[in-house]
């Protein structure tokens, strides 16, 4: 199998995957967020490592940068200082070591809780993550501003794309809301969360072929009825990229998300009163082994099963070639399933 990274300047990049292929014809793909870096070996790293994943996806939180002493003196050494933290994690150094590891991030491992664009260490922090996930320097990240980018796995004659958006280094500040709501929504047409270049780039890396897509973005993308960060946020943006896939006919495509400190399952599907009626899943994942227990009595009329999931947790995806099918779950630190689905590709 190998890996590719890809992107709109048509940059190609082949990577030796480490891991083992699964048995049989199939592709493992582990992913999570919100990693308490001072919590080295949480049992969640060897759940993780138990199913053996070719490929973990980090959506976000990472390590928990924006710590006390960060936010009085805006060193970013203290930003490379947690980064350091994981990566003396023997549990974390294993995974790596059989694992393709691809990232994006999210606040608190950019710098500031909820910030975006107006981050003033953001072009270091960028710097710091490209550097501890071993980016190349001649890499497209590296040639523009912000981390998006777009991996592609090649194997049994198949295709996977993998997009990772930067959802923090673009994105429009937030609106505050009132009483229990922290964030309402922000209308304005000019709010945006990826930006015009990324947008530019996601639109046309959305048109590449791939059998099977992943669109990996650290705010959860169809839950719009809770009052954090999420893309409901901006509607108008949530608007778009709902039309980006239906317009262009994006099939067999799951989102992957964090940041919420719980687990759920989501489907699209089509309804009337929906901005379109292309069907897909998103499976949000934390947290991996920062605090849990929030989301309880949390509304998501997309949820598939009752519940959310309120302790450590990561997701996987399994596709097996041979039937085309897409298994999604979210597993916990004893490797229990707690929540799971599957489709057909189509």
């Amino acid at each position: 199998m190998s890996i590719r990274t890809g992107s709109w300047l048509g940059y190609v990049l082949l990577l030796a995957i480490t891991a083992a292929a699964a048995a049989g014809e199939s592709t493992t793909i582990a992913f999570g967020s919100c990693a308490d870096d001072d919590k080295p070996d949480h049992p969640i790293w060897d759940a993780i490592y138990d199913v053996k994943p070719e490929i973990f996806l980090m959506l976000g939180d990472n390590v928990y940068a924006d710590t006390s002493e960060f936010i009085r003196t805006r060193d970013p050494e203290l930003i490379k200082a947690e980064y350091e933290k994981l990566a003396r994690s023997s549990k974390f150094k294993r995974l790596r070591r059989y694992s393709s590891v691809f990232a994006t991030w999210d606040d608190h491992d950019y710098g500031l809780n909820d910030a975006g664009r107006e981050f003033a260490q953001k072009k270091a922090s960028e710097k710091i993550f490209l550097d501890f996930f071993d980016v190349p320097t001649d890499a497209p990240e590296r040639l523009r501003p912000g981390i998006y980018s777009a991996k592609y796995v090649e194997k049994y004659g198949k295709r996977i794309q993998i997009i990772l958006l930067d959802t923090r280094y673009f994105r429009s500040a937030l609106r505050q809301g009132q009483g229990s709501c922290k964030y309402a929504e922000n209308t304005s047409q000019s709010a945006t969360i990826l930006g015009t270049d990324q947008w530019e780039w996601l639109e046309q890396e959305l048109q590449q072929p791939a059998d099977f897509r992943i669109l990996a973005s650290s705010l959860q993308f169809l839950n719009d009825e809770h009052c954090w960060e999420r893309w409901g946020a901006f509607p108008n943006e949530r608007k778009r990229l709902l039309a980006v896939l239906k317009n262009n006919a994006v099939k067999n495509v799951v989102v992957v998300s964090g940041d919420r400190h719980l687990g759920e399952i989501s489907r699209y599907a089509t309804a009337a009163e929906e901005e379109g009626n292309y069907p897909f899943y998103e499976v949000t994942s934390s947290p991996l082994s920062a605090r849990s227990g929030f989301g309880e009595g949390d509304p998501n009329r997309f949820r598939i099963g009752r519940d959310n999931v309120r302790v450590a947790n990561f997701g996987l995806i399994k596709v097996d070639w041979r039937i085309n099918e897409v298994d999604l779950s979210l597993v916990g630190s004893d490797g229990t399933v707690l929540e799971a689905t599957s489709f057909n590709l189509q």
